[in-house]
């Protein structure tokens, strides 16, 4: 109960971080897409993988297995660099599960926010412009992220109706909250890289957090003052 208690207490500090985020995110989309200009071809390429996946997604049958792959294999991932060895791994189109001697939020949450098949269409794309340069093809890497992104997206949105243990045992608040905060945070610092001013996405998201809590800050008082002011009408009457 303490534990979850202490998580709650963690998500709602961390909430106006998640603000910032977004907000800085809005920030980097105004600044690469003027208004009424057409975006470049990095990002028409991002969304045009977007938009392939989502339609793959909604109108032909859905591989769960490859996504129930995916996800197990990060909860054994993250449990091994937890410290923990993984003792069984099952998967099926139907779901999939894992034992370990260790559990906690890291492993719980980590298939929800790290976009597994992204980073490993990341890793060959550099393993092979290591060797052969593909800049000429970027557009491909850009499709191939933005494709790989929204199936990580899509398939954890879907995920959220089915009453994972992964995040009721963690406390949904603080589950939510964590998934936000580092899909995020992954986002915003791959569109930093594509709009290639990573230092300048840095200073803006740590200006926007600031304003955010102050913001926050902000509010809490004057709900305090307003609490504090009905309390002392009411007895003075």
């Amino acid at each position: 109960m303490l534990a979850k208690l202490l998580k709650l207490l963690i998500a709602l500090v961390l909430l106006p971080l998640v603000a910032a985020e977004f907000w800085t995110l809005y920030d980097l989309v105004r600044a690469t897409v003027p208004l009424g200009q057409w975006p470049g071809t990095p990002i028409l390429s991002l969304v045009g993988g977007f938009i392939v996946w989502l339609l793959i997604f909604f109108f032909l049958p859905k591989p769960m297995w490859l996504y129930v792959l995916g996800h197990e294999f990060t909860h054994a991932l993250a449990a091994m660099l937890a410290g923990g060895k993984v003792s069984a791994f099952k998967v099926t189109a139907k779901g999939g599960h894992i034992m370990t001697d260790r559990v906690n939020w890291w492993i719980a949450l980590s298939p929800y926010f790290v976009p597994l098949y992204a980073l490993i269409w990341i890793a060959l794309w550099l393993s092979v412009d290591f060797y052969y340069p593909l800049k000429t093809w970027q557009p491909v890497l850009f499709f191939g992220v933005g494709f790989f992104w929204c199936f990580h997206v899509s398939f954890t949105v879907s995920m959220f109706h089915l009453r994972q243990t992964d995040l009721t045992g963690q406390g949904i608040l603080f589950s939510f909250t964590i998934i936000l905060l580092f899909n995020l945070l992954i986002f915003l610092a791959f569109f930093s890289l594509l709009t290639h001013d990573l230092k300048k996405s840095g200073q803006n998201f740590l200006q926007r957090t600031e304003q955010s809590y102050v913001y926050t800050g902000q509010q809490i008082q004057r709900g305090a003052d307003a609490a504090l002011k009905y309390w002392h009408d009411q007895h003075q009457g």
